[in-house]
């Protein structure tokens, strides 16, 4: 255990020469997995440099700092849980989505999400963060909760990850165009879609892309790449 009075006390793992900190209290009060700047001070108010503070915090790896003003207090967090605090409204959706539901067989090495705001992108101890726009209409559609480490967080169907996937390649003209992408993708040779978010994204997103996809499903959504 490492503390400094009155304030944080935090649960250390030590692996080689890198210290991990596990999880983090202040005045006994254990702190929320993502906690902003606000509720930092608000925990800190007996520091007369909370500024300072925080930084030192930061230094030893007590906070681990996802953005400007937002913080990790835990290393063992799963980085699709974190992605809607740092930016939204968002949603984990593309490859990272579909790599979560099983339908490409490689890892994805940053994390995409969609949102209605402006493209950002930020870089943190967790990994890369990428969020796209995504049209208001399609957002909320296909798009599901999930909780991790008590953190709540939205991530695309594996349908809904599908169509914004594919609606990203604007030369697709034919649905050998899709076939070929699918195999590029090196996705599941069998998909059963759902074929109300299909319906629903085909018509709201207006893109080629899309509607070749929904063509290629029939009316039971298997598609047999």
């Amino acid at each position: 255990m490492v503390s400094t009075p009155g304030m944080c006390v935090s649960s250390l793992i030590v692996v080689g020469s890198t210290t991990i900190v596990l999880n983090m209290n202040i005045g006994g009060e254990e702190l929320e997995p993502i906690v902003d700047s606000l509720r930092m001070k608000e925990l800190l108010r007996g520091t007369s440099d909370k500024r300072g503070k925080i930084a030192r915090m930061i230094h030893r790896g007590d906070l681990i700092q996802l953005r400007r003003g937002l913080y990790a207090t835990r290393a063992r967090l799963n980085p699709l849980a974190l992605a809607a605090s740092m930016y939204g409204p968002s949603y984990v959706s593309f490859e990272t989505a579909l790599s979560y539901h099983g339908l490409i067989p490689e890892a994805v090495f940053e994390i995409a999400s969609a949102t209605v705001k402006r493209p950002r992108e930020f870089e943190n101890r967790f990994g890369t963060f990428r969020f796209r726009a995504v049209p208001q209409q399609v957002y909320p559609i296909g798009v599901e909760r999930v909780v991790e480490a008590e953190i709540p967080f939205l991530i695309a169907s594996p349908t809904k990850a599908l169509c914004d996937r594919i609606a990203l390649e604007p030369r697709m003209r034919s649905l050998r165009d899709v076939r070929r992408w699918a195999q590029l993708m090196r996705l599941d040779p069998e998909v059963d879609l759902d074929i109300e978010v299909l319906d629903a994204c085909a018509e709201l997103y207006r893109r080629p892309a899309v509607r070749l996809l929904r063509s290629l499903a029939g009316q039971d959504g298997r598609i047999v790449w």
